[in-house]
């Protein structure tokens, strides 16, 4: 299969929601980037679909989260990949920093998306 990722890829287990279609489906993110996410969940939404996404990082009174609407990416056994397609500067801000502790470098991962927001300007 030709992997077209463009974004790094983090190992980060938290709990999320995902809603599409009226449904709303709770699972376990396993790894993430900038772009896009994977969901562990036994629960089938067609490719496509426009969805949103919140991401827990704290379970305290007033949880930390990051929110995404998105798209689904890719249905496998046992899981959904979703691109995402909108975010808040907050939740780009918490995905940004999870992203460059995780992986490392946060120059790398920011280079990743300048690059990412040039392309999305021409492409339009």
């Amino acid at each position: 299969m030709n992997d077209r990722r463009n974004f790094s890829r983090v190992d980060f287990r938290v709990s999320a929601l995902l809603q599409a279609e009226g449904v709303a489906i709770k699972g376990d993110v396993t790894d993430i980037s900038l772009h896009g996410l994977y969901m562990e969940t036994e629960e089938k939404i067609p490719v496509g679909s426009p969805v949103e996404v919140t991401i827990y990082l704290s379970s305290a009174a007033e949880p930390i989260v990051i929110n995404v609407k998105g798209t689904v990416a890719r249905l496998v056994p046992g899981g959904i990949g979703c691109a995402f397609d909108k975010m808040d500067v907050e939740s780009f801000a918490h995905l940004r920093s999870i992203i460059s502790y995780q992986g490392g470098d946060e120059s790398k991962v920011m280079a990743e998306f300048s690059e990412y927001v040039v392309k999305k300007m021409h492409d339009e």
